[in-house]
């Protein structure tokens, strides 16, 4: 098929007028207040954000980028390997491994390129890799990019997972054997079962454990992560995070004890040294946040505080949502029409909540992806409420309407010749 024709059949589908009508994606924000946004003119409370701790719009990170920029410029100039290698890096490095509790940090350009660049490099064609299903795209594309051999386990399972190594042990008895999984689940919000997958850890010590914690760094452990939250760090060989949730910025690091494995990775890891470094204003962002969340762990209360009051008034409002431990709060709608609809909906009463539709996740699974900051006051939570309480009646997405749904239909005949026959 000629390159022209390749894409036409899913461009047709997109600008077909119902589906420009309730296009969700690539929304335009014109300007940002933190926990507001404007989009097309209208001021939206923002409910979808993984900037947590609300430290983007903090005046102390603005100030220590503006002052990075005056003393090394907008851009790097190059890849770390040749160019662009800044003291700031270093300095972030060294902070970075000692917040999340290990020796060493090798920093990339995004999260998505450090799991990219930190597996390719980590992990041989012989290898075998224990992979939890949920876990996310730049994870898969890590694995796939290795040529070993992945098996899936089922989410969050101990059970599934030793099984599988079992299974590994007996087929490939020579292999390395890796088990990956995230610490707070970028969709579901679920957070990883760790004290149990760290107990097939403990019993195979050559396990090498590697946890993304993209979305646990900044809200769990008093912010310092997954691992820290579980007292498990120094069972987990290589922690990775992102700085485009909490850290208020973007980039991403691979953290370890195992020196001559990082040493290795940033020497190799392609995503690294063919890619530009991390701006200086990127670099001073992360290291003002952690000057502040080592400061004011407060923030991270807040959040919890405010989690747990959206949670109460999703569950007065009859939603069925993701029952789990993070600000990510998953609603779930099933339709993916419906999860459009609503959302365009919500947009109308001043609220910026996306779906996720497949094949973010599974089809018919589609929900309204809704996540909260620190820095939310309690009468934006009331706004949201009070839209999804509306929406939620209206579109029929109450437990109560699922459950309406699908209870059998009374047939009163057969229930006449059923008392007569007895």
């Amino acid at each position: 098929m000629k390159l022209s024709k390749r894409f036409q059949a899913f461009t047709r589908l997109i600008q077909s007028p119902m589906a420009k009508e309730h296009y969700a994606y690539f929304q335009p924000i014109d300007r940002s207040f933190g926990t507001e946004v404007e989009v097309h003119g209208q001021r939206l409370i923002m409910a979808g954000s993984n900037d947590y701790l609300g430290l983007t719009h903090d005046p102390r990170v603005q100030e220590a980028a503006i002052q990075a920029i005056k003393r090394w410029g907008t851009g790097p100039g190059g890849s770390r390997f040749l160019s662009g290698n800044m003291t700031l890096h270093e300095e972030l490095e060294a902070r970075l491994a000692a917040f999340v509790g290990k020796k060493h940090v090798v920093v990339h350009t995004t999260g998505f390129l450090t799991n990219l660049g930190a597996i390719s490099s980590l992990m041989q064609k012989d290898d075998v890799i224990l992979f939890d299903k949920e876990n996310h795209a730049s994870i898969q594309e890590g694995c796939n990019n290795t040529g070993a051999r992945i098996m899936y386990f089922e989410h969050n399972s101990r059970d599934s997972a030793e099984r599988r190594l079992a299974q590994a042990r007996e087929s490939h008895p020579d292999s390395v054997c890796f088990l990956i999984t995230e610490g707070v689940f970028s969709m579901s919000g679920d957070v990883a079962n760790m004290p149990e997958l760290i107990k097939i850890k403990r019993a195979n010590p050559d396990l090498v454990f590697y946890l993304d914690d993209a979305h646990g760094l900044g809200v769990l452990g008093r912010g310092r992560g997954t691992a820290q939250h579980f007292g498990v760090a120094q069972d987990v060989d290589f922690i990775m995070g992102t700085f485009s949730k909490a850290m208020a910025s973007t980039g991403g690091f691979i953290a370890s004890d195992h020196e001559d494995a990082l040493t290795y990775v940033k020497n190799n890891s392609k995503t690294l040294i063919f890619s530009a470094a991390l701006a200086a204003a990127n670099a001073a962002t992360v290291l003002e946040c952690l000057n502040i969340l080592e400061a004011e762990p407060e923030r991270v209360d807040r959040l919890w505080e405010i989690t747990r009051k959206i949670r109460t008034g999703y569950r007065e409002i009859g939603l069925e949502f993701g029952d789990n431990e993070s600000p990510i709060i998953p609603i779930y709608v099933g339709d993916e029409f419906k999860a459009l609809r609503i959302s365009k909906e919500l947009f109308k009463r001043g609220v910026f909540a996306l779906p996720a539709i497949y094949p973010a996740v599974p089809k018919g699974k589609a929900l309204i992806r809704t996540a909260y900051m620190s820095t939310h006051t309690d009468a934006q939570l009331d706004v949201v409420l009070t839209a999804l309480g509306e929406l939620a009646r209206e579109f029929g997405i109450r437990v109560q309407d699922t459950q309406a749904a699908q209870a059998p239909v009374r047939d009163d005949n057969a229930g006449a010749m059923a008392a007569a026959s007895s």
